[in-house]
């Protein structure tokens, strides 16, 4: 049941986040960075999205990396699979 809120709350969140977008406050992205986070363990392209983010900003990665401690399981699940070396 939880999977299935994970991917029904994540896409609702991109889908927003993605009108949000053009605003000039950061909310779209923000809820993109959220429903992408939650979309993550169960879609592939998603991680292999991620996974070319934390290739091209490594500052991204670097914090992930840093604060990968105080993420939930599922969370720190996704951070181990997208490393950027794999």
């Amino acid at each position: 049941m939880l999977p299935i809120l994970h991917q029904v709350a994540g896409s609702t969140l991109v889908v927003t986040g993605l009108i949000v977008l053009p605003l000039p406050l950061p909310f779209g992205l923000i809820m993109l960075v959220i429903g992408f986070a939650l979309l993550a363990p169960y879609i592939p392209a998603v991680q292999r999205l991620i996974r070319v983010m934390r290739r091209k900003w490594p500052k991204v990665d670097a914090i992930l990396l840093r604060y990968r401690h105080r993420f939930p399981p599922v969370i720190k699940r996704t951070i181990d699979k997208t490393h950027p070396a794999e």
